[in-house]
């Protein structure tokens, strides 16, 4: 019987043979002359917080992307299965996302909304016409945790109450009232948040109530 090392299943397990080959694809990017992964690493350690970390400890160095694939900085192709953490729907640099991203920023970049500007009325008017029922009012925020932050507040005051329910290994952002509402310590400090209650997860496979 042949015996393999754990180096050597290792290896093995990232090759072609185990993983399988990708379909051809037309894209090839152009050579990488930036930092290596080494560099990068390094300096994340020194200039970046601790807290965006890599969960890896030879993280890849992503240099370029194009509809579901990205490509590292040796020019290896990989398959993005979950879409940029879930906001690269469309895929990377989706030729109809990226077009009116570039037309707009060569005409105006950001007026405030103090002022009117056809782009973000359009967009509000067309997002709403996808929503279901009486919902048809928009609020647009710069990321998740200013989502459900905002989600958590309009659910205060339109219930006059402060206590709220969240699934325990849940994460909800990065703010005050969604970390308390996070359920993975890994994710979240010590914040004082009162009236945050966490059920469990009514998971058949693995709840303890089933």
């Amino acid at each position: 019987m042949q015996r393999f090392s754990a180096k050597s299943t290792r290896q093995w397990l990232l090759t072609d043979e185990f993983l399988g080959r990708l379909p051809p694809f037309e894209y090839i990017p152009p050579p990488y002359t930036g930092p290596s992964a080494d560099v990068i690493l390094n300096q994340r350690k020194e200039f970046l917080s601790s807290y965006t970390s890599c969960l890896y400890k030879k993280p890849l160095n992503i240099v370029d992307g194009k509809m579901q694939y990205l490509f590292d900085e040796s020019g290896r192709r990989y398959l993005d299965a979950f879409a940029g953490i879930a906001v690269v729907n469309c895929g990377h640099c989706h030729p109809d996302v990226v077009k009116p991203v570039i037309d707009q920023i060569k005409r105006l970049q950001h007026p405030t909304t103090l002022y009117l500007n056809h782009a973000i009325a359009d967009f509000s008017e067309a997002l709403a016409s996808k929503l279901p029922g009486d919902l048809k009012v928009v609020f647009f925020t710069n990321s998740g945790t200013e989502a459900n932050e905002l989600a958590l507040m309009m659910a205060k005051l339109y219930t006059g109450y402060q206590d709220i329910v969240s699934i325990r290994n849940g994460y909800h952002g990065n703010a005050a009232g969604t970390m308390g509402a996070t359920g993975q310590s890994m994710w979240k400090f010590n914040v004082v948040q009162t009236g945050t209650h966490h059920a469990l997860n009514p998971d058949p496979y693995r709840c303890v109530w089933f």
